[in-house]
């Protein structure tokens, strides 16, 4: 059962208590741990629908930039490095940042949706949670022609 009384603008609040979160895939209630926070964006940018609008080869792109409402440390990588988590006003300025817009986890499902304004694009993905790993079952990305 959920509970109908949580705050939804706290779905990914980090517990206070080190060590609080070790044993949350067992209560379906429970917030999302950091560490399914984390995989379940890495698997979503590394999307092989994503990866042609990142550009890594320009250097203005890479390392990438995220942004949203993130945990606290982190820790991706794409193609080696370390994706670098900004704040979401750096989008709005035209620099490449994906912003992700939303993120829900609940038990063993999860989504994600986002924007890569740079580039016009919109994603979505929806994952699941198999024998403790997260994969990715479902992925969207559009384009909108900016000309």
């Amino acid at each position: 059962e959920s509970r109908a009384d949580s705050d939804p603008s706290n779905e990914l609040a980090a517990e206070s208590a080190p060590g609080s979160g070790d044993s949350a895939d067992e209560a379906p209630a429970a917030p999302a741990s950091k560490e399914d926070v984390q995989a379940v964006l890495q698997l979503v940018i590394d999307d092989e629908e994503l990866t042609p609008y990142l550009h890594l080869e320009r250097t203005d792109r890479f390392p990438i930039r995220i942004a949203g409402d993130l945990p606290p440390d982190l820790a991706l990588t794409k193609a080696t490095q370390p994706v670098l988590i900004v704040d979401a006003a750096e989008a709005k300025g035209g620099k490449p940042v994906i912003v992700f817009t939303e993120i829900v986890i609940q038990g063993d499902s999860g989504s994600v949706r986002y924007r890569y304004d740079v580039e016009g694009v919109r994603g979505s993905a929806t994952l699941s949670k198999r024998d403790g790993r997260w994969i990715l079952s479902r992925s969207r990305v559009t384009a909108r022609s900016s000309n």
